[in-house]
């Protein structure tokens, strides 16, 4: 009777456990990351030339890619490049619609909208890549000239969603083109590459969090 006890309690608990795994993977799920690096390129090559590269390497990867260059009538070119700086949308708007921001900051775990701002930036972009049902990407970048050649700050607002059984599809995608993490570092390095292409330059990377992890399989397919 006692032996009979046992197995049915352990028997009990290896199904809850079982359950507790199935709900955790059926769960819903809306992760929010955000995520910043500077690359550094020594070129003496144009604004034009450069800031084409870096919108062609944006749209390989991406759905869309709005850019602007500023006019630059009577600035010197400095000697050391500016930094973009982040404007949080809900403070800078305030009133009704910043209250409107906030409250769904906090529902989406906390993360309020922001924006990069690239005063002193001779070209500017927003890219945005949107996967239906898995993940967003809001890629901000500025380009900045100075006397030894430009600075590429990028900033990048990144979503993904997991959970029900879709996102075990998803799982499954994934392990075969890769995950949305992965690609949101293709897109970068993708850009940086162009740009160095068409300027005939190496990248250093200045700084940047988090660290940038591994690209997709299909990265490596793609260069031979």
């Amino acid at each position: 009777m006692t032996k009979k006890i046992i197995l049915t309690a352990v028997a009990g608990v290896v199904l809850l456990s079982g359950c507790n795994t199935v709900n955790q993977s059926l769960a819903n799920r809306q992760e929010v990351v955000e995520i910043y690096h500077i690359f550094d390129f020594k070129t003496q090559a144009d604004v034009a030339t450069v800031s084409r590269a870096a919108a062609n390497g944006l749209a390989q990867n991406t759905n869309s890619v709005q850019s602007s260059t500023p006019l630059q009538l009577g600035i010197t070119v400095p000697a050391e490049p500016g930094k973009f700086t982040l404007v949080d949308m809900a403070g800078a708007m305030g009133g009704g619609m910043g209250a409107m921001m906030q409250l769904a900051a906090a529902q989406n775990g906390g993360v309020g909208v922001k924006v990069a701002k690239c005063d002193g930036a001779v070209w500017t972009s927003k890219a945005v890549r949107n996967i239906s049902g898995s993940s967003n990407l809001t890629l901000y970048s500025c380009l900045y000239r100075y006397q030894s050649g430009y600075n590429l700050d990028m900033y990048a607002v990144f979503s993904k969603t997991r959970g029900g059984l879709t996102g075990v599809l998803q799982s499954g995608s994934d392990a075969l083109i890769g995950t949305p993490e992965a690609w949101v570092n293709k897109t970068i390095i993708d850009t940086v590459r162009t740009i160095e292409s068409a300027a005939g330059t190496r990248a250093v990377h200045v700084e940047g969090q988090p660290e940038l992890g591994p690209l997709p399989a299909v990265d490596k397919l793609s260069r031979g």
